[in-house]
């Protein structure tokens, strides 16, 4: 039997070349990270680009991993001889990931005309309102991580390294029927969670994965019992929950501590919120991500290794897409220029950006849907309190 619940779920946390070289040597060119360049087109010394982000509210959690990777990105890239010899910088615009401040300060980002390129927000939502404004001022939006199906929607300024859901719910599901052939489902009820589980769920059905129960729930609850009792009780070989990590914590303790459920479990969020909050009731968690710490990919272990030296502790996802965020900006415009139009030519022909997800090295735009090309997953388990790669 299936059922619609609308339970809402309130957030449980608030969550070596000089960098003013203006040429580079020989050999520091062709060992940067970064590509080479010769020269932009501003006299300025420097070049910025503006960040959206929760810095508060209830998804500044979020927006306190993305600074930490935005961050270390401009360390990295200043210390590598900056872009076109100029010195990188971010402009910080605290937006609490809220589709109204963005769309408020649009505007105010587009008309400072030492920005070259404007990433984020954490969520799709929040970043498509102010998309349209970065496309009438042909600025180029790139938002590293947005991955709902429509966020490219709004014109060809509008950018992601994102996989889509299509694409992320596809390989999902198939880790899914590795192990489970009946189903719950629980998600979460905003436009990324109902089209991210509209994608699971075609996929589940396309390899015979039977949804006996499925529920909806929103942001502001806290208790889940009257939507996982039915799950539990329609006796499912797994729990599938499609979310974040606090929303998913809260849904594998209440089936844990409360409701005796002792099944799989895929969900939850590659974060140390989502460990922390779930404890031992999140071992076994089971999901696919693009990202971990013990990455046999070149690049990703170069990042692991520089986080841990700046922050003493592991990045997770949200670390990584920031920092690569950066990573690919500047790459593109040491190739280009460091100008609006050169991050838009790089994007557009650029194809060697760095690739720091699944074994891939490097990447290129798919330019019909302007995401990277194509994204391989791993396939993790959460054990001993760490997300590790499993089969």
């Amino acid at each position: 039997m299936t059922r619609n619940n609308h339970i809402s779920i309130r957030q449980l946390l608030i969550g070596a070349c000089t960098a003013g070289a203006l040429l580079f040597t020989s050999a520091c060119a062709q060992n940067s990270t970064f590509g080479s360049g010769t020269s932009g087109e501003s006299s300025s010394s420097s070049v910025a680009i503006a960040v959206m982000y929760p810095e508060t509210g209830q998804y500044a959690e979020y927006g306190k991993m993305f600074k930490q990777g935005l961050d270390l990105g401009v360390k990295q890239v200043n210390a590598d001889g900056g872009v076109q010899g100029k010195k990188l910088e971010l402009k910080y615009f605290d937006t609490q990931s809220d589709p109204k401040q963005t769309a408020a300060i649009a505007p105010k980002i587009a008309a400072d005309k030492s920005v070259v390129a404007v990433v984020g927000d954490y969520s799709s939502g929040a970043s498509m309102a102010a998309s349209p404004t970065f496309q009438q001022a042909k600025l180029v939006h790139y938002g590293f991580n947005n991955s709902a199906s429509d966020f490219t929607s709004t014109g060809d300024y509008v950018w992601t390294p994102q996989f889509s859901q299509a694409v992320f719910q596809k390989q999902n599901a198939e880790l899914v029927a590795q192990k489970a052939k009946k189903i719950a489902a629980v998600y979460i009820e905003n436009d990324w969670g109902k089209s991210a589980y509209a994608e699971f769920k075609k996929e589940a059905k396309k390899l015979g994965i039977s949804i006996v129960y499925e529920s909806s729930y929103l942001a502001d609850s806290t208790d889940l019992s009257p939507i996982l009792i039915p799950a539990r009780d329609a006796k499912p070989d797994a729990v599938v929950h499609i979310g974040y990590g606090p929303d998913g914590a809260l849904v594998v303790n209440t089936l844990r501590d409360k409701l005796g459920y002792t099944g799989l479990f895929y969900g939850g969020q590659i974060t140390q919120e989502y460990i922390k909050l779930s404890g031992s009731n999140g071992e076994g968690t089971r999901l696919i991500g693009p990202f971990t710490p013990d990455s046999t990919n070149p690049n990703a272990a170069k990042f692991v290794k520089a986080f841990r030296a700046a922050y003493k502790t592991d990045p997770g996802e949200f670390n990584q897409t920031s920092y690569a965020s950066i990573i690919d900006l500047a790459y593109g415009m040491n190739k280009t220029s460091a100008t609006r139009e050169g991050v838009e030519k790089a994007l557009k022909t650029v194809d060697d950006f760095p690739c720091y997800v699944g074994t891939k090295t490097t990447f290129k735009f798919n330019q019909s849907t302007r995401r990277m090309d194509s994204t391989s997953f791993l396939k993790l388990e959460l054990t001993d309190g760490k997300f590790q790669i499993t089969d």
